[in-house]
């Protein structure tokens, strides 16, 4: 979590700090966050921490407003205040969960927050000077009323390519996915990190493919063990 206050910056590791503490920020009405593009934000906090944000200032409805050719944040950022930062592809598929995280991974993770009491009053400016800001805090308002909910039993819906699954390897996906939710949050992390979901997908279709699964190194023999115990476990139709 990237926090910059106007002068000091700082990345907070939430494997680290207790749940209360980041509710009492995130929830604090009297503290406005000023983010871009919350709403995923805003359903991770929701979903994962039961943290609902309060007295957030979302920027990208003044870029979808606005109409800007490119509307990622880095690209918005380039546009409007002329600063090129580090392409993002390049930590699109970073290991976050690595501890001690990588030192330049963290200096692009602060700068998306770095610049966006500069970026929120060059967008003010031009919504101001076209007539756009009561639309501006509609659209606002419109992201933080929004129920941000996900029921858990429909979590498993969601992944891509669950609905190219028979009725049967459907019934098997939510098993195995369940099996992988607890480990995850057993051992508080990233559910792709426990199995990935192209192996669910395919464990879901062909019992036989629980020997190409491969683990992290770091993952001690006993829980591997564990884990794939509960997934032969699984009964099939």
């Amino acid at each position: 979590m990237q926090i910059y206050d106007g002068t000091d910056s700082v990345i907070i590791d939430p494997l680290q700090i207790d749940n209360q503490s980041l509710k009492f920020l995130f929830e604090n009405r009297d503290i406005l966050k000023i983010m871009y593009d919350a709403s995923s934000d805003s359903s991770l906090l929701k979903n994962a921490c039961d943290i609902e944000m309060k007295s957030v200032l979302d920027l990208r409805p003044a870029v979808d407003l606005l109409n800007l050719s490119k509307q990622d944040l880095h690209s918005v950022i380039a546009s409007e205040l002329g600063v090129a930062l580090t392409s993002k592809a390049k930590f699109q598929r970073h290991n976050w969960m690595t501890r001690p995280i990588d030192k330049e991974a963290l200096e692009y993770a602060i700068n998306d927050v770095t610049y966006l009491f500069k970026l929120k009053d060059a967008l003010l400016k031009k919504l101001f000077a076209q007539n756009l800001m009561d639309m501006f805090f509609l659209r606002n308002l419109q992201v933080q009323n929004k129920d941000y909910f996900r029921n858990p039993d429909d979590k498993h819906r969601k992944m891509k390519g669950y609905h190219t699954l028979s009725g049967t390897e459907k019934e098997v996906f939510k098993k195995v996915f369940d099996i992988r939710e607890k480990y995850a949050k057993k051992y508080n992390l990233p559910a792709f990190n426990i199995v990935n979901n192209s192996d669910l997908l395919n464990l879901a279709r062909d019992a036989g493919y629980i020997h190409n699964i491969r683990f992290p190194g770091r993952f001690r023999d006993s829980l591997v063990q564990s884990i794939l115990e509960e997934l032969r476990g699984v009964e099939r139709g």
